[in-house]
């Protein structure tokens, strides 16, 4: 009889034991009033998130600049060509020897080149996109009104026909070098276009006076080119090439010379005149 009492007490405790290890098991996947919820959780989640995040620009701010956007719309033959294009309101500082500045003409509704300020234009600032129809033919970027980084040209089927990189209007190829080793002191900038030069040319004196300009086309010298005097920066001489740069023929013609102090010294036009009479 005692033996009995002491297996049936044996079995009592077993089964208590393992009613108690179910619930403990069962309890351990449950979330008491003290635990975060997952709503909580979630929202701490993305709390944190946003403190990673890179802030997104403003719209219509480019390279710092808050623009406005406009566009123009033309056509060529029966199709419509539209460009879509920013500006700023107020026209930043020019650069004197950039050759191709940028504008929209409120007047003409068309994008021009000058380097006239004028309050019907407004200067070029970001993201540019020319498409015929739905296609995209032309696309780059403008800043302060000058091409900058990659701008590239596409046939009417997307096909690229050319890519050229620009830094602050002057193409990437261009070479620039300086009269001192700390690049202050500028000497000369050749401007470089698909391997050939092609812009203004500048050549500077020692003093940082201009000593001469003129414009490359297709790698020869077109135009009227002017040298100047170091000492006070006035024109020292006119010099005549061709507007043509594909021709051979013609030889470059003095047409003008000035003395140091301004004076009128030689004009080709006068000359011939009195040797014509």
């Amino acid at each position: 009889m005692q033996i009995r009492n002491i297996i049936l007490l044996f079995l009592y405790i077993s089964c208590v034991s393992i009613v108690k290890s179910q619930n403990l098991n069962s309890n351990i996947f449950k979330l008491n009033s003290d635990s975060i919820s997952a709503k909580s959780l979630l929202a701490t989640f993305k709390k944190d998130s946003t403190l990673i995040q890179e802030k997104k620009e403003k719209k219509n701010f480019y390279f710092g600049k808050k623009t406005k956007k406009g566009f123009t719309k033309t056509k060529s033959g029966r199709k419509l060509v539209y460009e879509n294009f920013n500006y700023i309101k107020t026209p930043e500082q020019i650069d004197p020897y950039v050759r191709d500045i940028y504008w929209f003409n409120k007047k003409k509704r068309k994008i021009i080149r000058t380097k006239k300020i004028d309050n019907d234009n407004m200067m070029l600032h970001g993201p540019y996109i020319k498409k015929i129809g739905e296609t995209v033919i032309e696309q780059g970027n403008f800043f302060h009104g000058l091409k900058h980084n990659r701008w590239v040209k596409l046939n009417s089927v997307d096909i690229l026909q050319d890519k050229e990189k620009y830094h602050l209007g002057w193409p990437e190829e261009s070479k620039k070098s300086y009269w001192d080793y700390s690049k202050k002191n500028l000497k000369e900038i050749i401007p470089i276009q698909y391997g050939e030069k092609d812009g203004y040319y500048y050549a500077f004196h020692k003093n940082g006076n201009l000593a001469a300009k003129g414009e490359y086309q297709f790698d020869s010298q077109v135009g009227i080119w002017t040298e100047y005097f170091m000492k006070n920066g006035r024109k020292k001489r006119e010099v005549n090439f061709f507007q043509d740069p594909f021709s051979k023929d013609y030889h470059p013609i003095i047409t003008k010379e000035w003395s140091l102090n301004g004076k009128l010294i030689y004009d080709r036009n006068v000359f011939l005149k009195k040797v014509n009479k």
